[in-house]
């Protein structure tokens, strides 16, 4: 009785030992690891390989958990991308509209309303200078215009003076030679009548 105590001791021991052999750990590793594995790890039957059907139905558990995490991660990583891809689009038409008010903050700074249009400053400058310089041409002009008609006052004055003096002269000697005639024919007139 006790050897076959023993010998059952021993045979238990031996199956424990088998079996914890033949428990693949297929946490660890990648699936083609486990699958070598599974296949190092079972019997032989003489060309076949032997495999325990618990072994088998625990690799497909863990592939097949594996692969719906895979598909988990997947469908999780395309959602990202695709929320990625909404976030980029978003900041792509912010970015535009950012740039056109940019641009249009530019022209408003490069450029001043003028006649009820914008105009650039540069072209703005161009002809408030020519406006300028038109400006200043007219003033020298009427200043020139001005002079030469004080000079041509001051020499119609002038000549009306002399021109003036002259007619009164004249007339003085107009209504000298009137008064002389007077005498001349009055002295006749009395010729004649005594």
């Amino acid at each position: 009785m006790k050897k076959m105590i023993i010998l059952l001791f021993v045979f238990i021991s031996f199956n424990n030992v088998v079996l914890s052999q033949k428990v693949i750990d297929l946490k660890k590793g990648s699936i083609p690891e486990k699958f070598d594995e599974l296949y190092n790890k079972s019997g032989k039957y003489q060309q076949y390989k032997v495999v325990e059907h618990q072994l088998i139905l625990q690799l497909k558990k863990q592939v097949v958990d594996t692969l719906d995490q895979q598909k988990t991660a997947l469908q999780s990583a395309k959602n990202e991308i695709k929320n990625l891809q909404q976030q980029l689009s978003s900041l792509q038409t912010e970015l535009n509209n950012a740039q056109e008010n940019i641009s249009g903050l530019q022209n408003q700074k490069d450029s001043i309303q003028f006649f009820g249009s914008q105009v650039k400053k540069s072209k703005y400058k161009m002809i408030m200078w020519i406006i300028v310089a038109l400006l200043l041409l007219a003033l020298l002009y009427f200043i020139y215009a001005y002079k030469n008609a004080i000079v041509l006052t001051k020499e119609a004055k002038n000549n009306l003076s002399k021109l003036d003096e002259e007619y009164n002269t004249f007339r003085t000697n107009a209504l000298e030679r009137e008064q002389l005639l007077k005498r001349q024919l009055l002295d006749e007139q009395k010729k004649h009548n005594s």
